[in-house]
């Protein structure tokens, strides 16, 4: 440590004098010479197209996991409870042929007496709108801004487009992708406000409502139109109008059974001309529905059952008759 020799020790600039001196520079930022020119405005001219806002949706629409991946994984696993479940029916089923049944009996018999004994009486106590089942006994609850209208009878507008998806009978992979569409937002939204808008059109005019509903349905199919990348909008939309038409048609048969005569030919035809109006500015061929497998659509609910029969007027008018002396 005798040394005598000092130690120095770097500090970086203060202020923009110090470090235009320490840089030997007389003003900053210096100018930037680029050689060549057509290699910078590609190169400029690149990052701007890739900060595009269809090029920046259209990486996050191919990377960015979405929730129809969810609903997949989840029917997946259904199918694999599906099967889990046979076999252990199975299993049980086998069982019964070695088990004795004799005790297993006598017990269940006496339970059976038990229960003749002291009946236990339920009442299943349906909402007004569970309870209307035809066209008459509903109406339109009102426009609301922050939320769609409930469909009649608490049906729910993704099993009706997955019923329809179906009874299209798609493409497996084809069906996968347009699932994805058929169940966004703006869709889904577009069945809602359509069905209370042809609703009130046609059984119960109320215009202030139809022109609250008819500006949401112009800016959910935007939104819709929006999201379907570039390359898929022509093929989409070649086929939604049609299935919408179909929908909203199923969406009546099954809030309105009673009403179902009221559904014929010309309210098909005057539906589909309405929202193909709607969604591409011209009317469908005539007679479009004659190309809808209309027997899986008459006799099939949305949930795969097959239909009751229709009621006629007649038991229609016992039905109610009934209700009232049981009051």
């Amino acid at each position: 440590m005798g040394s005598q020799h000092r130690s120095y020790y770097w500090r970086p600039p203060r202020n923009i004098e110090e470090f235009l001196k320490l840089h030997n520079l007389d003003h900053w930022p210096g100018q930037i010479i680029f050689r060549d020119k057509d290699k910078w405005a590609y190169i400029l001219r690149k990052i701007k197209e890739d900060s595009s806002f269809n090029s920046i949706y259209t990486h996050l629409w191919e990377n960015v996991p979405r929730r129809y991946s969810a609903i997949m994984i989840m029917e997946s696993r259904l199918e694999e409870c599906s099967i889990l479940l046979k076999n252990h029916a199975s299993k049980i089923l086998e069982w019964e042929k070695v088990v004795s049944t004799k005790g297993i009996l006598g017990k269940l018999e006496k339970y059976e007496a038990f229960l003749k004994k002291h009946p236990k009486k339920k009442m299943i106590m349906l909402s007004d709108e569970m309870q209307t089942r035809n066209i008459e006994g509903c109406n339109f609850a009102g426009f609301k801004t922050t939320e769609l209208t409930k469909l009649p009878r608490y049906l729910d507008a993704e099993r009706i487009y997955l019923f329809i998806l179906k009874v299209h009978n798609f493409d497996e992979k084809v069906e996968k992708l347009w699932k994805t569409y058929f169940l966004s937002e703006a869709s889904i939204a577009l069945l809602h406000d359509s069905f209370w808008w042809w609703f009130l059109h046609k059984f119960k005019p109320d215009k202030e409502n139809q022109d609250f509903l008819f500006d949401r349905i112009s800016e959910s199919y935007v939104t819709l139109f929006l999201n379907i990348p570039l390359s898929k909008k022509d093929a989409f939309f070649q086929v939604y109008p049609d299935c919408l038409t179909q929908a909203i048609y199923v969406t009546f048969q099954e809030a309105f059974p009673e009403s179902s005569n009221l559904f014929n030919d010309k309210f098909k035809e005057d539906l589909g001309n309405n929202i193909y109006l709607w969604l591409s500015g011209m009317k469908p061929q005539k007679g479009f529905w004659t190309q809808w497998n209309l027997k899986e659509l008459s006799t099939t609910t949305i949930h795969g059952s097959k239909k009751a029969p229709a009621k006629s007027e007649y038991d229609r008018i016992l039905k109610s008759q009934e209700r009232i002396m049981n009051r």
